[in-house]
């Protein structure tokens, strides 16, 4: 192996452990949200509320909710779709193992009130927000859920971050209907649901604002790390495939 390809190959393991962390990091944070009572994170509404119904895990219906996202990119990119994206697949595997982990490790934390539960759903946010961050970092590949939210917007020509909502949007709205219908009553849709909507993108904003302005201290910013300031309630602006990135400019034109 010639010295150059062995600097890319540590270079491309460097990325990776970077977004499998961030992952880590990302799961933590919804199940530190979820466990404090007062609501998950929107996109997790539906797996969570899947989850109390059929009885499977919390992670394995994150899987499966991954996989229609994948499908739905398939469908709406059509012949731009790269096959490269499907490594969104063992992404999402992996993704829902840290997030039944996470509930795992913290299975036993109960909040005796309100405030200590909004405390814990707080810090939540911040922990998803910062893996977040540290996946887009990794430059490597979005999530399946955000991949779909970019396909949808360069289908209908819309921005970003009006599609990330109006998902958001839907997948609430079809986890309580899940949830009246077959249990009665909302499941994981309270007032966190909303705060977490509002504040992960805020926080993800601030945090890489924070990394951009300590590594200026350090060396010159490359040209192509820019801050996030599209970031959304509940996403961040920053596909890293090809396909990802032309059917975002292709959106936003």
């Amino acid at each position: 192996m010639t010295t150059i390809r062995r600097q890319r190959f540590k270079h491309i393991i460097g990325r990776t452990v970077l977004l499998i962390f961030g992952m880590f990091l990302a799961a933590f944070g919804i199940a530190c949200t979820t466990r404090a009572g007062l609501g998950t994170t929107p996109i997790s509404t539906v797996p969570y509320t899947a989850s109390a119904i059929t009885g499977l895990s919390f992670g394995t219906c994150t899987v499966i909710l991954n996989f229609f996202f994948v499908a739905g990119q398939i469908v709406v990119l059509r012949s731009r779709y790269s096959t490269f994206n499907l490594l969104q697949i063992p992404i999402g595997f992996i993704f829902g193992a840290f997030i039944d982990l996470s509930m795992h490790l913290i299975g036993n934390v109960q909040m005796p009130n309100w405030f200590l539960a909004a405390m814990l759903s707080l810090f939540g946010n911040l922990i998803l927000a910062l893996g977040t961050v540290i996946q887009i970092r990794s430059k490597t590949i979005v999530q399946p859920g955000e991949g779909f939210v970019i396909a949808i917007a360069a289908l209908v020509k819309s921005s970003f971050g009006s599609m990330k909502i109006a998902n958001d949007i839907s997948l609430t709205a079809v986890a309580a209907l899940m949830a009246l219908l077959e249990m009665g009553h909302l499941i994981g849709i309270r007032e966190g649901t909303l705060a977490s909507a509002l504040m992960i993108g805020l926080f993800a904003k601030w945090i890489d604002q924070l990394i951009n302005r300590r590594a200026v201290k350090v060396q010159p910013a490359e040209p192509h790390e820019v801050p996030l300031d599209t970031a959304v309630p509940t996403g961040i602006e920053k596909p890293a495939e090809v396909s990802m990135t032309e059917a975002k400019q292709e959106a936003a034109s």
